[in-house]
């Protein structure tokens, strides 16, 4: 037989659900609402220092900063200056020439043909800005078109671009529209990379702001300027003074002008064009990772997420920036560090919970690890108890009592074949078999019973043992309850001196709901579980509703409705139905009382125990109840089954005499399950007799039941008595019963039991559809 000590434990498997859910959850928050982007960035900042590297030298930066202003006065200048300027870089060999700012050059400027033609001369090597200011308050945006003298002679770029709660430019579209017109960035038209209006691209950062070739506008406009670095160069012009211009926050730098982040954007186009993925591709990797990973052990988890941490927040985008594809990993990684924080903590908390799954006397696993074996195991499950274990282990050393438990488990498991086995207290052992071998389970504890026949040698004392087994082959419950059904059944075998029992489930539910159907019972009377439902009667003369059977209910708070059957007749059983019966028929009073109000008459049935015909307390009980409540005693009719009315001695019978001369009416129920004699009906003081719904039911298939339902209408009427068919459930057999001269019908076809204020409504839609 092989062990199943084996089996790996489900339990954890829905928290690990759960903590997937939360670190979801969180992963998400920080992609959709992009509060991870602080932390991306500055991930990105240490990549970029990781992977720093120096521009390419095509594109020459010219600054208009301090030193030029000095020599040549303050920014902005007049035509001219800007005209010197482009004639000198071109005169040099400039490959091309962008202005990174909107020529602010007025139209009333003297030079403004002077630039214009020296700009044509370079024919279309020029490029200046058209942009747009941002939004206004009336949501429009300002266009800064050059002069049209300046448009017809060089191209359009457009250097806007946007920026984070940092004032940092991570991204720069391929081009923008400007008073309607697609214009093209300054870097696309510096690399010839082109792409949609709404399309960007990130700006590469690794590059060393510093190594971008750098020019002072006062060196290219001195008269005897030498400049062979812009020779076949791309050579952007800008502001880089304080004061002047836009400067933003370079990412791992210092704050530089607009013209060095243009430049770096020029940059990042001629080295490869770059890729920009969302942060869903490694969230959606990461969340795939974490949910394979649930598959393996804890530890294997956090080791294996303690290794991909690293690589997929540095490593893996570091490779991919490398190559041009850039995207946002904190998401993802949020999600393993959650995911890794948790599983972390639960090793831990397994760590300790494990500390007390063991017996500290043998080092013997105790039954806290058989718990925690969860409620999903299939196997049978196994207790033996050494009756005589308390007498042995005190008869011995303190040192002796783990070579005791030894010898005790060597002999279940040479007897279990090899399952493992669990030590509990007082000389408690249990173990699991496979439910293959439940079948074979007598053949196994025979063995082992005669196992322990032979005396045990503990520190060279020959100790006699007492062993009986109890066996839970019921797979369908918890590994708690299973065990305590295994002890049961071990004690019962004992007390009965046999060797082996096994658990009937059956026995101990019906055992365990009959004790808290009781103990629960007077509470559920108070708070309101225990209810009385109203089941309306027909009088089949007049076609009215003449009034109703109280009927108790009991709606359990988690096992729902309760069978009336079952817990009045346990409460008849255990002496508690007077009050039971007393809440019946007091709701039932106080609702006839209600209905009786506005001259109608309408009676109100209430069943009555057998247990409390002749009891004291019932006729003061009836007589208060209708005072309490104001009801005339006509209208209150109590029934006793036939068979208890025929079982009642004479003062009983007298009991029900008295209860009938207060007024109120006496039914025998379920007339004709019992042998009443003619003498009987005479004697009883009934008013009333109901005929029981097997014989109703049949009515209209079986000619006896026809014949014994006519023969009692007949009777009854003959002793002054009414007749009320229950069970009535088709039209026919309504008729029948009328043709018969039945007075009254109860039944489904007339309603079914009902709540008080269900009742009221049926009461009213009946007087309405009869009216009608």
């Amino acid at each position: 037989m092989k062990s199943v000590a084996t089996r790996t434990s489900k339990g954890p498997a829905n928290p690990m659900r759960i903590l997937l859910i939360w670190t979801l959850v969180s992963g998400l928050l920080f992609g959709l609402a992009e509060f991870g982007a602080p932390l991306d960035d500055v991930f990105r900042v240490a990549r970029n220092k990781f992977r720093e590297h120096d521009a390419s030298g095509q594109v020459v930066v010219v600054g208009i900063d301090s030193a030029a202003q000095q020599e040549l006065g303050d920014w902005p200048w007049p035509a001219d200056r800007y005209a010197r300027m482009v004639e000198q870089l071109g005169n040099a060999g400039a490959r091309n020439i962008y202005f990174d700012f909107p020529l602010n050059v007025s139209k009333d400027d003297v030079h403004l043909k002077l630039l214009a033609s020296t700009m044509a001369k370079l024919d279309g090597k020029v490029h200046i800005a058209a942009n747009f200011a941002p939004e206004t308050a009336e949501n429009e945006k300002t266009q800064l078109l050059p002069l049209p003298q300046l448009r017809n002679v060089t191209s359009l770029i457009n250097t806007n671009v946007r920026t984070n709660g940092f004032n940092t430019v991570w991204t720069v579209p391929y081009s923008n529209r400007v008073a309607g017109i697609p214009v093209p960035s300054l870097a696309s038209a510096v690399s010839d990379e082109t792409g949609g209006a709404a399309e960007a691209f990130p700006i590469d950062y690794s590059i060393n702001m510093d190594s971008l070739p750098y020019i002072s506008a006062a060196q290219v406009l001195r008269s005897n300027a030498s400049i062979p670095a812009v020779k076949n160069r791309d050579v952007v012009i800008g502001t880089n003074a304080t004061g002047i211009g836009n400067r933003y926050a370079v990412p791992g730098n210092r704050p530089a002008a607009s013209v060095f982040v243009s430049a770096l954007a020029a940059e990042t186009l001629l080295a490869q064009r770059p890729v920009q993925y969302g942060w869903w591709w490694p969230f959606a990797i990461a969340l795939g990772v974490c949910a394979l990973m649930l598959r393996v052990s804890r530890s294997r988890l956090v080791l294996g997420m303690l290794i991909l941490l690293p690589i997929c927040s540095i490593g893996l985008p570091l490779a991919l920036e490398s190559l041009g594809y850039f995207t946002s990993i904190m998401p993802a990684t949020i999600l393993m560090l959650g995911s890794m924080g948790h599983l972390a903590w639960r090793l831990h908390r397994q760590r300790y919970d494990e500390r007390g799954m063991i017996n500290e006397v043998s080092g013997q696993p105790n039954l806290n690890a058989l718990r925690a074996l969860g409620t999903d195991s299939q196997d049978g499950l196994i207790a033996a108890r050494i009756h005589n274990y308390a007498e042995a282990a005190t008869a011995l050393p303190a040192a002796a009592e783990k070579e005791l438990v030894d010898q005790i488990i060597m002999r279940l498991s040479l007897g279990n074949g090899g399952c493992k086995v669990y030590q509990g207290d007082e000389g408690i052992f249990m173990w699991l078999i496979p439910a293959s071998s439940i079948n074979n389970v007598g053949d196994q504890l025979a063995g082992l019973s005669a196992i322990f026949r032979s005396p045990a040698n503990i520190s060279g004392r020959l100790i006699d043992l007492g062993i009986a087994f109890g066996v839970d082959a019921d797979p369908g419950r918890s590994i708690q309850s299973r065990m305590s059904s295994a002890l049961l059944a071990c004690q019962e075998a004992q007390n009965a001196g046999e060797h082996w029992r096994v658990y009937d489930p059956t026995k101990l539910e019906a055992t365990e709901w009959r004790v808290t159907m009781l103990g629960e019972l007077d509470a559920a009377i108070d708070n309101g579980e225990v209810w009385v439902a109203f089941q309306p009667k027909l009088d089949l003369l007049s076609g009215e509703i003449c009034g109703a059977e109280a009927l108790v209910r009991w709606t359990h708070p988690e096992k729902g409705p309760i069978n009336p059957e079952e817990f009045i007749t346990a409460a008849e059983r255990h002496d508690r139905i007077e009050k039971l019966t007393e809440h019946v028929l007091n709701r039932a009073v106080q609702v006839a009382s209600r209905l009786n109000r506005d001259g109608r008459k309408f009676d109100m049935a209430v069943n009555l125990s057998p247990r409390l015909i002749g009891h004291a307390n019932l006729k003061p009980m009836v007589i208060q109840t209708l005072r309490r409540h104001g009801l005339a005693a006509e209208r209150l009719i109590l029934e006793i089954t036939e068979t208890a009315a025929m079982s009642s001695a004479e003062a009983a019978m007298q009991e029900l005499r008295d209860l009938r001369s207060i007024g109120l009416q006496l039914s025998i129920d379920d007339y004709g399950t019992g042998f009443s004699t003619l003498d009987y009906l005479k004697r009883c003081p009934a008013t009333e007799l109901k005929i029981d719904r097997s014989f109703v039911r049949m009515l209209v298939s079986s000619r006896s039941d026809r014949i014994m339902v006519n023969s009692t209408i007949e009777l009854a009427h003959s002793l002054g008595e009414e007749v009320v068919a229950e069970g009535v459930e088709d039209n026919e057999t309504l008729q029948l019963l009328g043709q018969m001269g039945c007075d009254k019908a109860q039944g489904y076809l007339i309603a079914r039991p009902m709540p008080y204020e269900a009742l009221i409504d049926y009461l009213a839609n009946y007087s309405s559809a009869k009216a009608a």
